[in-house]
């Protein structure tokens, strides 16, 4: 063999070895998740002047929010809304009238600022303020706003939690629904991501973006925008995170009782004051 075609040989290796690193070191596709959609084709929320709604996000088998909402066509509206260390429950019987909150607070180290929140907030005004064994529970009203507004956005901070990965619409959807499945792959965001075994559906009104249910799950693992990183965080720390996404819309008859703790909220000189529940 002559010098000449030993080194052709030596680079066609060199190359071989070097594209098997970069194979190795790099996803062959990186996918911006509805990069090529426009605003208007995202997942939304449905529109109705009466439906009840409820969702969850759950991540690491921690609940980030869960919800529970309702607005009605005669006007009354409710939302329930649990954070973790933070349970709000709103009320209102109809559009004009006043919004009546009761917030649950479990960490005591966020008590004092909760408080102070509520009281320097200019539409609000605190009504009661209970201690328990279980934390401390404020009762708040407020008389401007349109609580319908806050039930759409808690539906709206679901909904588009689905955002994070892309789907693949079924073949055999129905007019009345069209189903879609989330689909793994390496994704590009504020930091890359990479997503891996995904189940579940989503399923919109007819042929329209409106969600109408919504049961996903997926381990997402961060930041990975190569296999060496991904190898890395998978590593170093807890990643792959599971993520655990669900989501209700049902429109049509709803009703809204009025909570007990409502009935009872003082109103009179000892609203706002505290005292301990016996």
């Amino acid at each position: 063999m002559d010098r000449r075609t030993a080194r052709l040989l030596n680079g066609v290796l060199a190359l071989c070895c070097l594209a098997l690193v970069f194979a190795a070191v790099y996803p062959f596709t990186s996918v911006n998740p509805h990069s090529k959609k426009p605003v208007d084709e995202r997942f939304t929320v449905p529109e109705s002047d009466d439906y009840r709604a409820t969702g969850a996000i759950v991540a690491a088998s921690e609940t980030a929010l869960e919800f529970e909402g309702a607005v009605t066509a005669d006007g009354g509206r409710y939302l329930h809304i649990d954070e973790g260390d933070v349970r709000t429950e709103h009320f209102q019987a109809s559009s004009g009238d006043p919004i009546y909150s009761r917030i649950v607070v479990e960490d005591d180290g966020s008590t004092d600022r909760r408080r102070e929140q509520i009281q320097s907030d200019t539409e609000w005004e605190l009504l009661q303020e209970d201690q328990t064994e279980g934390g401390v529970t404020f009762i708040v009203k407020q008389d401007t706003n349109d609580l319908a507004d806050k039930v759409s956005g808690a539906a709206s901070v679901v909904v588009r939690s689905l955002y994070v990965s892309r789907y693949e619409r079924e073949a055999d959807t129905s007019q009345d629904v069209t189903v879609y499945k989330p689909k793994n792959g390496w994704y590009e965001g504020v930091e890359p991501y990479h997503i891996t075994g995904t189940t579940g559906t989503v399923r919109t009104v007819g042929d329209t973006t409106a969600v109408r249910s919504a049961t996903v799950t997926w381990d997402q693992t961060r930041p990975a925008g190569t296999y060496a990183e991904l190898a890395l965080v998978r590593l170093t720390g807890d990643a792959p995170k599971t993520f655990d996404i669900s989501f209700e819309f049902k429109s049509g008859e709803t009703t809204v009782t009025r909570p007990a703790w409502v009935t009872k909220v003082r109103t009179g000189p000892e609203a706002g004051q505290s005292r301990n529940a016996s």
